[in-house]
């Protein structure tokens, strides 16, 4: 009898199971962390940018490889940021591209959920678009 016990409670805790009256482990969360609000300067914020189309009022030409902008995020910071391209060629007015932002000054969205931003070149918007988590 005592060796039907020693094996059933072996068992038990080889499936996962408690045996009768002992505590359940505590569940591990899988909690996904959440999205960063705040970047330091010069940190790399990974985008989506959105240029407009020329006749939209975008640029007339493609962002060249050393183009600054401000840009002023949702929640009222702005900075002055450089764009990454990462692989593309050329950033394009009227297409969206995945880049990285180089800001001079800290970025801080707003607590409420909003990663959207505006790009502002010789005082007009040219293009908008959002943090990436």
């Amino acid at each position: 009898m005592r060796l039907v016990l020693l094996l059933s409670s072996t068992l038990l805790a080889a499936c996962g199971a408690s045996p009768q009256g002992a505590p359940e482990p505590a569940a591990a969360t899988s909690a996904a962390a959440a999205p960063r609000l705040d970047f330091p300067a010069k940190m790399r914020i990974p985008a989506r940018l959105d240029l407009l189309a020329t006749a939209d009022g975008g640029r007339a030409a493609a962002i060249p490889p050393a183009w600054r902008a401000e840009v002023e995020f949702d929640g009222g910071t702005g900075s002055r940021c450089g764009f990454d391209r990462g692989e593309a060629a050329e950033l394009e007015p009227g297409a969206s591209h995945q880049v990285e932002l180089l800001c001079n000054r800290a970025v801080q969205l707003p607590d409420d959920g909003r990663r959207g931003f505006r790009v502002i070149e010789a005082g007009r918007v040219v293009g908008s678009g959002v943090v990436l988590p």
